[in-house]
């Protein structure tokens, strides 16, 4: 199965500031066959004009429209109001915070099959999102990333930023039912 070009996303979510976060959940919904109108999705992640999105919406996005997922991040001591709601929705749906992962088990979770989103800052200081889709002779592909790609010493910087905090959301197909 093939993952989506970034560009192949709505016109509508690129007019959108900060539109990172609401492509990355895009691209990985639409890679498991799962299709979202750009205002429920919008929706869904919670965007703000002012807060873009946070890694823990993401999250329970992804969970509300049927996938399979974890958000994984370091503690953070500056939850503010609107985000503060954000995590109390997410955990009414099932998303509960685990601990921050290393990238070797990050791509572990990948190798399986799992599409991770990871946070990470941008030399200008602002945190960006892209799907993690691999590691190759040092490089990880990072679709959303300048370039797609990012020397894995930099990345690791980048994640590891103040106020980064190493978040990932991992989002997988959702788990089949057995039948009785």
């Amino acid at each position: 199965m093939k993952f989506p070009d970034w560009w192949e996303a709505p016109d509508g979510l690129f007019r959108i500031d900060g539109h990172c976060g609401l492509v990355a959940a895009w691209a990985v919904l639409r890679y498991f066959g799962r299709r979202v109108s750009v205002p429920n999705l919008v929706d869904a992640c919670r965007y703000t004009k002012r807060h873009g999105v946070f890694a823990v919406s993401l999250a329970a996005a992804l969970k509300t429209h049927g996938l399979s997922v974890s958000f994984h991040s370091e503690s953070d001591g500056t939850i503010g109001g609107f985000e503060r709601r954000c995590y109390a929705y997410a955990r009414r749906v099932g998303i509960v915070v685990e601990p921050a992962l290393e990238l070797s088990e990050v791509l572990r979770r990948r190798s399986r099959g799992n599409i991770p989103i990871v946070l990470f800052d941008t030399p200008s200081n602002v945190g960006h999102f892209s799907p993690l889709l691999g590691l190759r002779n040092g490089t990880l592909r990072l679709p959303l990333a300048d370039g797609g790609k990012m020397d894995e010493s930099i990345f690791v910087a980048r994640w590891s930023a103040p106020d980064i905090l190493r978040q990932c959301v991992v989002a997988g197909a959702a788990p089949r039912r057995r039948l009785k």
